[in-house]
């Protein structure tokens, strides 16, 4: 997490520079703020259940590269939300109760690229890759009295990929609704959602 926390400083840093920079020279980008909700498919019981899925928010600033081209980063934290399974261990004949719960905090450079005028509702597609990092929390239990926690938290490479429709609601301001797909290079298999987000986009 130490990591992150200071990614994200420097990230705010740069940021905040790159505005005072460019205070008095026009338009500077967008600024937008998204909510929305999340959901693996991945299977990760015995009896192939997936994470139960949960409430994903971030930030992200976009500035043209030309009328159609926009190049940003987005920040965000996504909760997977939790699974809980329960079955009988075969070898020790003891009913078995796991729960585990997981999240990810990701930093993505991205692309937009934008189809239509801006002046009105426009369609877009963007990707993305960057650092996301991985938490999940185990539990387990079972009829003996036998039980114990373990908590992980790693630093993985991961990519996006997005499309949505953006429209106007003020000068200065979008809404806009996308659907993105994530694929994370977790041990082993990748880990993979897809994400569901309305945002508002403020001109800077």
């Amino acid at each position: 997490m130490k990591r992150i926390h200071l990614t994200l400083v420097l990230v705010t840093a740069v940021f905040v520079a790159g505005v005072a920079a460019r205070a008095n020279a026009g338009p500077i980008g967008t600024l937008e703020v998204n909510l929305g909700y999340v959901k693996s498919s991945d299977e990760v019981t015995v009896d192939g259940e997936s994470l139960g899925g949960g409430i994903g928010f971030g930030a992200s600033y976009w500035r043209g590269a030309s009328p159609m081209v926009s190049w940003g980063a987005e920040v965000s934290m996504d909760n997977l939300g939790k699974v809980e399974a329960s079955y009988v261990d075969p070898f020790t004949l003891e009913t078995v109760n796991e729960e585990l719960s997981a999240k990810m905090i990701r930093i993505t450079p991205a692309i937009r690229v934008n189809f239509g005028s801006m002046v009105g509702p426009n369609f877009f597609a963007q990707g993305g890759a960057g650092l996301y990092n991985v938490s999940a929390d185990y539990r387990y239990q079972d009829t003996s009295g036998a039980s114990f926690e373990a908590d992980d938290s790693s630093s993985e490479f991961g990519f996006n990929l997005g499309a949505g429709v953006g429209f106007p609601v003020g000068p200065k301001t979008r809404m806009n609704v996308q659907g993105q797909y994530h694929s994370v290079a977790t041990e082993g298999e990748s880990t993979s959602y897809l994400a569901v987000r309305a945002g508002i986009g403020f001109g800077l």
